[in-house]
């Protein structure tokens, strides 16, 4: 029998005057190796917010810059959980975030856009308290194969392109 590793979330990121939060399952393998969101070499958020900024992101503070100009900040619904590999449906023993304390912290967001079912899924389980505009949206991940990269982006940019 395999034996699922705990994890731990990501700490958040939030911008200065963040008014979207964007909110994943659980970050992949590679995102936790390198400490930061959507690391993924595949996975089509990063293009996503690249065109929409207009900004090159190939280092991690262009990427924090480009969300710093949407006014983007991002974290996951779940703060620790059991996972054998990258895979949403590998995830167990699910502890959520503290995504009403996260909000409370920070005024100034005032849109919760969720990425992915799983995502979708665990915030109305968990948050069903937090009063937000809420936006439940495709999944960015490569695994999600039926949505290409244009289709992706024209949901995207409805929803994060109102930031400002």
């Amino acid at each position: 029998m395999t034996e699922h590793l705990r994890l731990q979330a990501l700490p958040p990121f939030i911008p200065p005057q963040a008014r979207i939060l964007l909110l994943g399952s659980m970050p992949s393998e590679a995102s936790l190796k390198e400490g930061f969101f959507y690391a993924h070499p595949r996975n089509r958020f990063w293009p996503i917010i690249g065109k929409l900024s207009g900004l090159t992101l190939d280092t991690l503070e262009q990427k924090k810059a480009a969300l710093s100009a949407l006014k983007i900040g991002l974290y996951d619904v779940i703060l620790s959980c059991e996972r054998q590999g990258s895979l949403d449906s590998a995830i167990r023993a699910v502890e959520p975030a503290n995504i009403q304390a996260l909000i409370q912290d920070h005024p100034t967001l005032k849109r919760i856009v969720l990425n992915g079912a799983l995502a979708k899924k665990l915030f109305v389980k968990y948050n069903n308290d937090i009063k937000l505009e809420c936006c439940f949206m495709p999944s960015t991940s490569p695994a999600n194969a039926q949505y290409s990269f244009v289709r992706l982006y024209e949901c995207y940019a409805q929803v994060l392109s109102c930031s400002n």
